[in-house]
């Protein structure tokens, strides 16, 4: 088998979702290997004026390099230094010169106006992303709605794009730290959760409206992530009794999603959407938009609420009485739905494609 390379570039960069999902997978690939029979597997890291956020692998080698982490380096570097094996690419970008590669692009956001990407940005990807999928020997995405989308806008072509649904196991790793809670002054199942984001396809709008119509009634609004200043900055109206708790750890976040009475996700486009599934996992249910990935990964387990409609999400959030059978129904459906979704089968099944074509292009060059 030919040997396989990942791309390490992503790593020296922040933590986002992107980024937390591509760690996740090499460390799932890693715990995998280390067989009779499986290939040699190498991350290429760039470590020049990156972070100090690196991977704690077993089986697969680190080969830090002294080069800073630039589009030249994966453009230009990056095909050389994997030119004689697979090369595996986890955070939306790849060198377009590597013909035997595993592109995994997480979704369409940069193709839409409101996607918040600078316009550099978007520019950008709209003139690689067609061009590294064509030239990728298997794309992967993480829905069959942004499968569907990267067909209809020209990015990848439906019948050689793959589905790869992303974990949401991880919520349970770490026991939840309660102290957050007490912190802000939570009650148990007393608040509504919702992730605050600046972008305006994350539609935050429509429920701090909610919010502003004093409905619902004695369930405050927590918030986690975006500060209350970066969301007005964004022109948005935050309610004056919205609490904030800033960005949250794992353990802080499990605390948060267990005491809820629901987490709200009004996004108007998501190519997954993690937040209701890890809320779920935490035993509590979700509102959402019925809108992006949402429908095809929460199905029947979630309350949908209107994307423009404020009343439709205070009336959700007040359904979800926590000693009413609706709760506990919603709780229930939530637990068995979002357990289908493990990093373990992520995992399984990545690496099941790179073996595949690892296997399939020693053949063809035999």
């Amino acid at each position: 088998m030919l040997p396989v390379y990942i791309n390490g570039k992503f790593y020296s960069g922040g933590l986002n979702g992107v980024h937390r999902v591509a760690d996740r997978l090499v460390r799932e690939i890693d715990a995998r290997l280390g067989v009779p029979g499986a290939p040699r597997v190498t991350l290429l890291l760039p470590t020049r004026d990156g972070g100090d956020w690196k991977p704690m692998l077993r089986n697969i080698a680190v080969r830090e390099l002294d080069e800073v982490a630039s589009q030249y380096w994966e453009q230009r570097r990056l095909p050389a230094l994997s030119s004689d094996g697979v090369l595996v690419n986890l955070a939306n970008l790849a060198p377009l010169r590597h013909r035997r590669k595993v592109t995994l692009i997480h979704d369409a956001q940069f193709l839409f106006p409101d996607s918040s990407y600078p316009l550099r940005q978007r520019v950008g990807y709209r003139f690689l992303a067609p061009r590294m999928a064509r030239s990728s020997a298997a794309v992967l995405t993480v829905s069959d709605y942004s499968r569907r989308v990267l067909d209809v806008m020209g990015v990848s072509a439906a019948r050689r794009t793959h589905v790869l649904y992303n974990g949401a196991d991880h919520i349970l790793e770490d026991d939840a730290d309660c102290s957050v809670l007490a912190a802000h002054g939570l009650a148990l199942r007393g608040y509504a959760l919702m992730f605050g984001s600046p972008k305006a396809y994350k539609n935050n709008a429509v429920v701090f409206a909610a919010y502003a119509r004093k409905a619902p009634a004695g369930v405050p609004l927590v918030v986690v992530g975006a500060s209350r200043d970066a969301l007005a900055a964004a022109g948005l109206a935050v309610p004056e009794d919205a609490i904030f708790v800033g960005p949250c750890g794992d353990a802080a976040l499990r605390a948060l999603y267990a005491g809820a009475r629901c987490l709200l996700c009004p996004s108007r486009t998501e190519g997954f959407g993690l937040p209701p599934l890890e809320a779920m996992l935490c035993g509590t249910p979700a509102v959402v938009a019925p809108a992006g990935a949402m429908p095809e990964v929460c199905r029947d387990a979630v309350l949908y609420a209107d994307v423009d409609d404020p009343a439709s999400w205070a009336q959700a959030i007040a359904a979800l009485d926590p000693a009413g059978p609706l709760f506990a129904h919603k709780v229930e459906s939530g637990l068995a739905r979002a357990g289908e979704f493990t990093w373990g089968r992520a995992g399984a099944e990545l690496l099941d494609t790179i073996l595949t074509l690892s296997d399939r292009s020693w053949r063809n060059l035999a």
